[in-house]
Protein backbone atom coordinates (compact mmCIF):
# COMPACT_ATOMS: atom_id res chain seq x y z
CA UNK A 1 0.00 0.00 0.00
CA UNK A 2 2.49 2.29 1.11
CA UNK A 3 4.59 1.95 -2.76
CA UNK A 4 1.50 2.66 -4.60
CA UNK A 5 0.67 5.69 -2.43
CA UNK A 6 4.39 6.77 -3.13
CA UNK A 7 4.27 5.76 -7.04
CA UNK A 8 1.18 7.91 -6.89
CA UNK A 9 2.31 11.13 -5.10
CA UNK A 10 5.54 11.22 -7.29
CA UNK A 11 3.37 11.14 -10.36
CA UNK A 12 1.41 14.23 -9.03
CA UNK A 13 4.07 15.87 -8.22
CA UNK A 14 5.57 15.59 -11.38
CA UNK A 15 2.25 16.55 -13.51
CA UNK A 16 2.12 19.60 -11.57
CA UNK A 17 5.77 20.94 -10.40
CA UNK A 18 6.32 23.87 -12.23
CA UNK A 19 9.73 23.10 -12.96
CA UNK A 20 11.62 20.01 -13.95
CA UNK A 21 15.30 20.49 -14.77
CA UNK A 22 18.16 17.81 -14.48
CA UNK A 23 21.05 19.07 -12.49
CA UNK A 24 24.58 18.65 -12.21
CA UNK A 25 24.48 15.42 -10.80
CA UNK A 26 21.91 14.15 -13.59
CA UNK A 27 19.34 13.38 -11.53
CA UNK A 28 16.20 11.97 -13.47
CA UNK A 29 13.28 14.19 -14.21
CA UNK A 30 11.26 12.13 -11.79
CA UNK A 31 14.08 12.91 -9.22
CA UNK A 32 14.31 16.83 -9.67
CA UNK A 33 10.30 16.95 -9.66
CA UNK A 34 10.19 15.93 -6.26
CA UNK A 35 12.77 17.77 -5.08
CA UNK A 36 11.15 21.14 -6.60
CA UNK A 37 8.17 20.15 -4.74
CA UNK A 38 9.13 18.85 -1.58
CA UNK A 39 9.20 22.46 0.01
CA UNK A 40 5.96 22.75 -1.44
CA UNK A 41 4.02 19.53 -0.17
CA UNK A 42 2.24 18.91 2.92
CA UNK A 43 3.93 17.24 6.16
CA UNK A 44 1.15 14.87 5.60
CA UNK A 45 2.10 14.15 2.08
CA UNK A 46 5.99 14.56 2.98
CA UNK A 47 5.61 11.31 5.26
CA UNK A 48 5.62 9.09 2.48
CA UNK A 49 8.70 10.14 0.97
CA UNK A 50 11.36 7.21 1.47
CA UNK A 51 12.36 7.27 5.44
CA UNK A 52 14.38 4.34 7.28
CA UNK A 53 16.82 3.97 10.14
CA UNK A 54 20.00 3.03 9.68
CA UNK A 55 20.97 0.24 12.02
CA UNK A 56 24.11 -0.96 10.45
CA UNK A 57 27.07 -0.89 13.01
CA UNK A 58 29.79 0.53 10.52
CA UNK A 59 27.51 3.35 9.01
CA UNK A 60 26.10 4.34 12.42
CA UNK A 61 29.99 4.79 13.11
CA UNK A 62 30.85 6.99 9.98
CA UNK A 63 27.56 8.83 10.05
CA UNK A 64 27.85 9.52 14.23
CA UNK A 65 31.89 10.75 13.16
CA UNK A 66 30.76 12.75 10.40
CA UNK A 67 28.41 14.99 12.48
CA UNK A 68 30.84 14.94 15.56
CA UNK A 69 33.21 16.61 12.73
CA UNK A 70 31.09 18.70 11.71
CA UNK A 71 31.00 20.23 15.17
CA UNK A 72 27.39 19.53 16.12
CA UNK A 73 27.25 18.87 20.51
CA UNK A 74 28.00 15.70 20.97
CA UNK A 75 24.99 15.36 23.86
CA UNK A 76 23.22 15.77 20.69
CA UNK A 77 24.05 12.83 18.80
CA UNK A 78 22.75 9.29 19.32
CA UNK A 79 24.23 6.38 16.99
CA UNK A 80 21.55 4.01 17.26
CA UNK A 81 19.24 6.77 16.74
CA UNK A 82 19.53 7.47 13.05
CA UNK A 83 17.31 8.47 9.90
CA UNK A 84 17.12 9.52 6.36
CA UNK A 85 14.94 11.07 4.65
CA UNK A 86 14.76 10.59 0.68
CA UNK A 87 13.50 11.24 -2.82
CA UNK A 88 13.75 7.90 -4.91
CA UNK A 89 15.95 8.14 -7.62
CA UNK A 90 13.12 6.09 -9.95
CA UNK A 91 10.38 4.83 -8.29
CA UNK A 92 11.80 0.96 -7.78
CA UNK A 93 12.49 0.52 -4.13
CA UNK A 94 14.00 -2.26 -4.38
CA UNK A 95 16.37 -1.36 -7.04
CA UNK A 96 16.26 2.85 -7.26
CA UNK A 97 19.48 5.15 -5.74
CA UNK A 98 17.64 7.72 -3.39
CA UNK A 99 18.43 11.13 -3.22
CA UNK A 100 19.60 12.23 0.21
CA UNK A 101 17.21 15.03 1.92
CA UNK A 102 17.90 15.17 5.28
CA UNK A 103 19.91 12.72 7.77
CA UNK A 104 19.41 13.00 11.54
CA UNK A 105 21.58 11.46 13.88
CA UNK A 106 19.80 11.88 17.74
CA UNK A 107 18.25 15.40 18.30
CA UNK A 108 21.04 16.84 15.27
CA UNK A 109 20.37 17.10 11.52
CA UNK A 110 22.07 17.92 8.29
CA UNK A 111 20.54 19.32 5.59
CA UNK A 112 21.37 18.56 1.57
CA UNK A 113 23.92 21.11 1.82
CA UNK A 114 25.79 19.77 4.90
CA UNK A 115 25.69 16.05 3.93
CA UNK A 116 27.43 17.20 1.01
CA UNK A 117 30.01 19.38 3.13
CA UNK A 118 30.42 16.66 6.08
CA UNK A 119 29.48 13.19 4.69
CA UNK A 120 32.68 11.40 1.97
CA UNK A 121 30.84 10.61 -0.90
CA UNK A 122 31.59 7.08 -0.38
CA UNK A 123 29.17 7.61 2.92
CA UNK A 124 26.93 9.67 0.76
CA UNK A 125 26.66 6.73 -2.48
CA UNK A 126 26.25 3.87 0.31
CA UNK A 127 23.60 5.22 2.73
CA UNK A 128 21.58 6.66 -0.58
CA UNK A 129 21.88 2.60 -2.37
CA UNK A 130 23.81 4.32 -5.46
CA UNK A 131 26.75 1.73 -4.07
CA UNK A 132 26.58 -1.46 -3.07
CA UNK A 133 27.21 -1.47 0.31
CA UNK A 134 28.04 -5.35 0.96
CA UNK A 135 29.93 -5.00 -2.29
CA UNK A 136 27.64 -7.63 -4.63
CA UNK A 137 23.63 -6.74 -5.09
CA UNK A 138 21.90 -3.46 -6.13
CA UNK A 139 20.20 -0.49 -3.81
CA UNK A 140 20.40 -0.51 0.24
CA UNK A 141 22.72 -3.26 1.07
CA UNK A 142 22.82 -2.34 4.54
CA UNK A 143 20.88 -3.40 7.59
CA UNK A 144 18.00 -0.43 7.83
CA UNK A 145 14.31 -0.28 8.88
CA UNK A 146 11.69 1.57 6.82
CA UNK A 147 9.91 4.37 8.92
CA UNK A 148 5.96 3.83 8.15
CA UNK A 149 3.78 6.70 6.53
CA UNK A 150 1.48 6.79 9.94
CA UNK A 151 5.09 8.14 11.94
CA UNK A 152 5.13 12.02 11.72
CA UNK A 153 7.59 13.69 9.78
CA UNK A 154 10.48 15.38 12.18
CA UNK A 155 10.70 18.75 12.80
CA UNK A 156 13.52 19.67 11.76
CA UNK A 157 12.37 19.63 7.94
CA UNK A 158 11.80 23.86 9.18
CA UNK A 159 15.42 24.92 8.39
CA UNK A 160 16.09 28.34 10.05
CA UNK A 161 17.24 30.65 7.26
CA UNK A 162 17.49 34.51 7.79
CA UNK A 163 16.22 35.53 4.21
CA UNK A 164 13.45 33.56 2.93
CA UNK A 165 14.33 35.18 -0.01
CA UNK A 166 17.33 33.81 -0.32
CA UNK A 167 16.98 30.53 1.65
CA UNK A 168 20.33 29.23 2.41
CA UNK A 169 19.55 25.50 2.91
CA UNK A 170 19.02 24.76 -0.26
CA UNK A 171 21.49 24.21 -3.37
CA UNK A 172 19.55 26.27 -5.96
CA UNK A 173 16.80 29.36 -5.48
CA UNK A 174 15.00 31.24 -7.62
CA UNK A 175 13.13 34.23 -6.67
CA UNK A 176 11.50 36.59 -8.99
CA UNK A 177 9.40 39.60 -8.27
CA UNK A 178 8.88 43.20 -9.58
CA UNK A 179 11.01 44.40 -6.62
CA UNK A 180 13.73 41.55 -6.43
CA UNK A 181 15.31 38.72 -8.93
CA UNK A 182 17.67 36.63 -6.95
CA UNK A 183 19.59 33.62 -8.18
CA UNK A 184 21.54 31.51 -6.25
CA UNK A 185 24.16 29.99 -8.31
CA UNK A 186 24.69 26.24 -7.01
CA UNK A 187 26.50 25.06 -3.70
CA UNK A 188 29.27 27.60 -4.09
CA UNK A 189 26.84 30.20 -2.18
CA UNK A 190 27.07 33.21 -4.46
CA UNK A 191 24.00 35.31 -5.18
CA UNK A 192 23.54 37.14 -8.44
CA UNK A 193 20.80 40.10 -7.37
CA UNK A 194 19.15 42.19 -9.89
CA UNK A 195 17.18 45.25 -7.65
CA UNK A 196 14.51 47.79 -9.01
CA UNK A 197 14.34 50.95 -6.45
CA UNK A 198 16.40 52.10 -3.20
CA UNK A 199 14.47 50.31 -0.34
CA UNK A 200 17.38 51.71 2.22
CA UNK A 201 16.59 55.03 1.29
CA UNK A 202 13.17 54.59 2.06
CA UNK A 203 12.28 54.97 -1.54
CA UNK A 204 10.76 51.75 -3.13
CA UNK A 205 10.12 50.49 -6.63
CA UNK A 206 10.51 53.40 -9.24
CA UNK A 207 10.24 56.12 -6.58
CA UNK A 208 14.04 55.90 -6.36
CA UNK A 209 14.88 56.09 -10.45
CA UNK A 210 17.49 53.73 -9.62
CA UNK A 211 18.23 49.62 -10.11
CA UNK A 212 21.31 47.61 -9.88
CA UNK A 213 22.39 44.30 -10.07
CA UNK A 214 24.85 42.94 -7.39
CA UNK A 215 27.21 39.76 -6.91
CA UNK A 216 26.90 38.35 -3.49
CA UNK A 217 29.77 35.87 -2.13
CA UNK A 218 29.52 34.54 1.83
CA UNK A 219 33.26 34.13 3.51
CA UNK A 220 34.49 32.59 6.75
CA UNK A 221 32.03 29.45 7.45
CA UNK A 222 30.30 29.71 11.04
CA UNK A 223 31.64 27.10 13.16
CA UNK A 224 29.26 27.52 15.69
CA UNK A 225 27.20 24.53 16.30
CA UNK A 226 24.39 26.38 17.53
CA UNK A 227 24.27 28.97 14.71
CA UNK A 228 25.39 27.42 11.36
CA UNK A 229 22.11 25.72 9.97
CA UNK A 230 21.14 29.11 9.98
CA UNK A 231 24.00 31.16 9.61
CA UNK A 232 26.62 28.88 7.27
CA UNK A 233 28.98 31.87 6.97
CA UNK A 234 30.30 34.77 9.34
CA UNK A 235 30.44 37.47 6.99
CA UNK A 236 29.46 37.98 2.87
CA UNK A 237 29.75 41.14 0.80
CA UNK A 238 28.04 41.85 -2.36
CA UNK A 239 29.60 44.21 -5.08
CA UNK A 240 27.83 45.64 -8.24
CA UNK A 241 26.59 48.54 -10.11
CA UNK A 242 23.58 50.95 -10.18
CA UNK A 243 22.09 52.18 -13.60
CA UNK A 244 19.20 54.84 -14.13
CA UNK A 245 15.96 53.92 -14.53
CA UNK A 246 13.13 55.74 -17.03
CA UNK A 247 10.21 53.91 -15.77
CA UNK A 248 7.71 56.03 -13.90
CA UNK A 249 8.38 59.29 -15.42
CA UNK A 250 4.66 58.51 -17.40
CA UNK A 251 3.31 55.72 -16.96
CA UNK A 252 -0.17 56.33 -18.61
CA UNK A 253 -1.73 53.71 -20.99
CA UNK A 254 0.59 51.14 -18.61
CA UNK A 255 -0.53 48.63 -16.62
CA UNK A 256 1.06 51.22 -13.97
CA UNK A 257 -1.08 53.96 -14.95
CA UNK A 258 -2.85 53.64 -11.35
CA UNK A 259 0.91 54.65 -9.48
CA UNK A 260 2.23 57.93 -8.98
CA UNK A 261 4.61 59.09 -11.50
CA UNK A 262 8.01 60.16 -10.32
CA UNK A 263 10.64 63.26 -11.00
CA UNK A 264 13.30 61.87 -8.64
CA UNK A 265 16.04 60.02 -11.44
CA UNK A 266 19.28 58.06 -10.45
CA UNK A 267 22.61 59.18 -11.40
CA UNK A 268 23.33 59.64 -15.20
CA UNK A 269 26.89 58.04 -14.73
CA UNK A 270 25.31 54.87 -12.64
CA UNK A 271 26.52 53.94 -9.05
CA UNK A 272 28.72 51.53 -7.43
CA UNK A 273 27.04 49.52 -4.93
CA UNK A 274 29.16 47.69 -2.12
CA UNK A 275 27.43 45.88 1.32
CA UNK A 276 28.80 44.13 3.77
CA UNK A 277 27.39 41.48 6.80
CA UNK A 278 29.51 40.91 9.65
CA UNK A 279 28.36 38.10 12.43
CA UNK A 280 30.32 38.47 15.51
CA UNK A 281 32.03 34.71 15.78
CA UNK A 282 31.50 34.83 19.23
CA UNK A 283 27.66 35.72 18.85
CA UNK A 284 26.77 35.20 15.36
CA UNK A 285 23.09 36.33 16.37
CA UNK A 286 24.40 39.87 16.38
CA UNK A 287 26.57 41.68 13.86
CA UNK A 288 27.04 44.63 11.50
CA UNK A 289 25.62 45.53 8.20
CA UNK A 290 26.65 48.53 5.96
CA UNK A 291 24.99 49.08 2.43
CA UNK A 292 26.30 51.87 0.10
CA UNK A 293 25.54 53.25 -3.17
CA UNK A 294 28.27 55.92 -5.08
CA UNK A 295 27.99 57.59 -7.91
CA UNK A 296 30.58 56.95 -10.40
CA UNK A 297 30.94 60.88 -11.52
CA UNK A 298 29.96 63.72 -9.67
CA UNK A 299 27.19 66.22 -11.39
CA UNK A 300 27.93 67.63 -14.56
CA UNK A 301 26.78 69.00 -17.48
CA UNK A 302 24.90 66.02 -19.72
CA UNK A 303 22.73 65.91 -22.73
CA UNK A 304 19.80 64.11 -22.15
CA UNK A 305 16.39 62.87 -23.66
CA UNK A 306 13.75 65.61 -21.90
CA UNK A 307 11.21 62.56 -22.16
CA UNK A 308 13.48 59.85 -20.12
CA UNK A 309 14.10 62.30 -17.23
CA UNK A 310 11.93 63.04 -14.38
CA UNK A 311 11.83 67.18 -13.94
CA UNK A 312 9.92 69.91 -11.99
CA UNK A 313 8.38 72.82 -14.18
CA UNK A 314 10.94 75.80 -13.01
CA UNK A 315 7.26 78.19 -12.85
CA UNK A 316 5.84 75.60 -10.63
CA UNK A 317 8.94 75.11 -8.31
CA UNK A 318 9.41 79.14 -7.86
CA UNK A 319 5.42 78.92 -7.31
CA UNK A 320 5.34 76.85 -4.43
CA UNK A 321 8.69 78.19 -3.30
CA UNK A 322 8.55 82.11 -3.91
CA UNK A 323 11.86 82.49 -2.09
CA UNK A 324 13.78 80.95 -4.31
CA UNK A 325 15.40 82.45 -7.10
CA UNK A 326 17.25 79.77 -9.67
CA UNK A 327 18.71 81.47 -12.81
CA UNK A 328 21.88 80.54 -15.22
CA UNK A 329 24.60 83.11 -14.31
CA UNK A 330 25.41 83.25 -18.44
CA UNK A 331 22.08 83.64 -19.62
CA UNK A 332 20.72 80.22 -20.50
CA UNK A 333 17.10 79.79 -19.93
CA UNK A 334 16.19 77.29 -18.24
CA UNK A 335 12.90 75.18 -18.28
CA UNK A 336 12.72 72.75 -15.10
CA UNK A 337 14.85 71.39 -12.39
CA UNK A 338 15.77 68.06 -12.01
CA UNK A 339 16.47 65.83 -9.08
CA UNK A 340 19.11 63.91 -9.15
CA UNK A 341 20.25 61.29 -6.60
CA UNK A 342 24.08 60.79 -5.47
CA UNK A 343 25.31 59.07 -2.42
CA UNK A 344 23.44 57.15 -0.22
CA UNK A 345 23.81 54.52 2.06
CA UNK A 346 23.44 52.85 5.82
CA UNK A 347 25.35 51.11 8.55
CA UNK A 348 23.34 49.27 11.04
CA UNK A 349 23.91 46.74 14.08
CA UNK A 350 21.54 43.93 14.03
CA UNK A 351 20.25 41.01 15.56
CA UNK A 352 18.46 37.89 14.47
CA UNK A 353 16.30 35.91 17.04
CA UNK A 354 14.66 32.50 16.39
CA UNK A 355 11.64 31.95 19.44
CA UNK A 356 12.66 28.23 19.68
CA UNK A 357 15.82 27.35 17.69
CA UNK A 358 14.65 23.38 17.96
CA UNK A 359 11.71 24.50 15.74
CA UNK A 360 12.55 27.78 13.95
CA UNK A 361 9.22 28.80 12.90
CA UNK A 362 9.22 32.17 14.86
CA UNK A 363 12.04 34.96 13.26
CA UNK A 364 12.95 38.38 14.64
CA UNK A 365 15.35 40.81 12.84
CA UNK A 366 15.87 44.17 14.25
CA UNK A 367 18.22 46.61 12.54
CA UNK A 368 19.25 49.90 13.99
CA UNK A 369 21.53 52.35 13.07
CA UNK A 370 22.02 55.48 10.29
CA UNK A 371 21.37 56.23 7.20
CA UNK A 372 22.54 58.74 4.56
CA UNK A 373 20.50 60.08 1.55
CA UNK A 374 21.81 63.08 -0.53
CA UNK A 375 20.17 64.32 -3.61
CA UNK A 376 21.10 67.15 -5.92
CA UNK A 377 19.05 69.57 -8.23
CA UNK A 378 19.95 70.30 -11.74
CA UNK A 379 19.05 72.81 -14.51
CA UNK A 380 18.13 72.05 -17.72
CA UNK A 381 17.93 73.98 -20.64
CA UNK A 382 18.08 73.85 -24.18
CA UNK A 383 21.20 74.99 -25.90
CA UNK A 384 20.35 77.78 -28.64
CA UNK A 385 23.52 76.94 -30.55
CA UNK A 386 22.79 73.01 -31.46
CA UNK A 387 19.46 72.81 -30.20
CA UNK A 388 19.50 69.87 -27.84
CA UNK A 389 18.45 69.44 -24.23
CA UNK A 390 21.18 69.52 -21.62
CA UNK A 391 21.19 69.04 -17.58
CA UNK A 392 24.00 70.89 -15.69
CA UNK A 393 24.87 72.66 -12.34
CA UNK A 394 27.43 74.88 -13.49
CA UNK A 395 26.97 78.49 -13.37
CA UNK A 396 23.42 78.76 -11.84
CA UNK A 397 22.29 79.59 -9.10
CA UNK A 398 19.65 78.92 -6.41
CA UNK A 399 19.86 75.27 -7.10
CA UNK A 400 19.80 73.39 -3.58
CA UNK A 401 21.61 70.26 -2.26
CA UNK A 402 19.30 67.36 0.30
CA UNK A 403 21.42 66.13 3.04
CA UNK A 404 20.12 64.74 5.67
CA UNK A 405 19.14 66.70 9.11
CA UNK A 406 18.09 65.26 12.61
CA UNK A 407 16.41 62.32 12.61
CA UNK A 408 17.16 61.73 8.75
CA UNK A 409 20.11 60.24 10.21
CA UNK A 410 18.09 57.36 11.76
CA UNK A 411 17.68 54.26 10.70
CA UNK A 412 15.61 51.39 11.97
CA UNK A 413 13.82 48.26 10.82
CA UNK A 414 12.21 45.42 12.17
CA UNK A 415 11.16 42.32 10.30
CA UNK A 416 9.32 39.30 11.53
CA UNK A 417 8.62 35.88 9.61
CA UNK A 418 6.18 33.15 10.46
CA UNK A 419 7.78 29.85 8.30
CA UNK A 420 4.53 27.24 9.87
CA UNK A 421 2.26 25.83 7.75
CA UNK A 422 1.45 29.37 6.18
CA UNK A 423 4.61 31.04 5.83
CA UNK A 424 4.42 35.08 5.76
CA UNK A 425 6.11 37.92 6.94
CA UNK A 426 6.30 41.44 7.64
CA UNK A 427 8.56 43.99 8.22
CA UNK A 428 8.78 47.73 9.24
CA UNK A 429 11.77 50.32 8.33
CA UNK A 430 12.46 53.85 8.91
CA UNK A 431 15.15 55.70 7.21
CA UNK A 432 15.48 59.48 5.72
CA UNK A 433 12.65 60.20 7.66
CA UNK A 434 10.33 57.67 5.94
CA UNK A 435 8.65 54.72 6.71
CA UNK A 436 8.26 51.72 4.68
CA UNK A 437 6.14 48.88 5.05
CA UNK A 438 6.46 45.41 3.73
CA UNK A 439 4.06 42.68 4.17
CA UNK A 440 4.41 38.83 1.75
CA UNK A 441 1.83 36.01 2.15
CA UNK A 442 2.00 32.61 0.78
CA UNK A 443 -1.14 32.32 -2.48
CA UNK A 444 0.02 28.57 -2.97
CA UNK A 445 2.38 26.59 -1.20
CA UNK A 446 5.45 28.62 -0.40
CA UNK A 447 6.41 29.00 -4.07
CA UNK A 448 3.83 31.63 -5.60
CA UNK A 449 3.48 34.56 -3.06
CA UNK A 450 2.16 38.23 -2.93
CA UNK A 451 4.34 41.01 -1.65
CA UNK A 452 3.40 44.52 -0.83
CA UNK A 453 5.25 47.69 0.39
CA UNK A 454 4.25 50.64 1.08
CA UNK A 455 6.12 54.30 1.66
CA UNK A 456 5.01 57.66 3.09
CA UNK A 457 7.26 59.98 4.26
CA UNK A 458 7.44 60.97 7.68
CA UNK A 459 8.36 65.02 7.52
CA UNK A 460 7.21 67.46 5.11
CA UNK A 461 7.91 66.26 1.55
CA UNK A 462 10.90 67.71 -0.64
CA UNK A 463 9.79 68.61 -4.12
CA UNK A 464 10.89 65.56 -5.93
CA UNK A 465 9.71 62.76 -2.94
CA UNK A 466 6.38 60.90 -3.17
CA UNK A 467 4.19 61.70 0.12
CA UNK A 468 2.84 57.97 -0.52
CA UNK A 469 3.47 54.92 -2.58
CA UNK A 470 1.74 51.61 -2.84
CA UNK A 471 3.43 48.70 -4.88
CA UNK A 472 1.74 45.23 -4.99
CA UNK A 473 3.94 42.03 -6.91
CA UNK A 474 3.63 38.35 -7.41
CA UNK A 475 6.51 36.43 -6.01
CA UNK A 476 7.51 32.93 -7.61
CA UNK A 477 10.12 31.11 -5.54
CA UNK A 478 11.90 28.21 -6.97
CA UNK A 479 14.06 26.22 -4.61
CA UNK A 480 15.94 22.97 -5.22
Amino acid sequence: MRKINLIIIASLVILFSPVATVNAQQFTTQEQAILNALNTLDPNIVRYFPRWKVCEPSLQIHIFEAFNNAGFDRSLLNMSDIEVLAAPGDFDPEYGNFQLLLVTCGQAAMSPHQISTFFTAKLRRELSGEWSFSGSGFGRTYCYRDIPAEVPVSTFQAEAIINYMQPNDVTHAVTLSLFEQYLKIGESGFWLKSIFGNDEAGYQFWSSGQAGVVLQRPLYVNRDLGTSRAIPHLMSFYIGAGYRITSGIDASGTMFSWLPERVLNGSPSGDFIFGLNFHLPVMPELGVSIHTRLPFKSPKNTEIEPHKWGKISLDKLLEAEPNRDIFAEDGRVISDVVPVMQSSGKASVFYNWWLNKRNPENYIRADLGISYVETHEMAMYKDITDGNTYISKDNITGLKTYKPEGLDYLYLKLEYRNQATWPFGVSAQISNQTFLGNVWVPIFGNWLLLEMKYSTVLRDTRPYELKNFLMFSPIIRITI
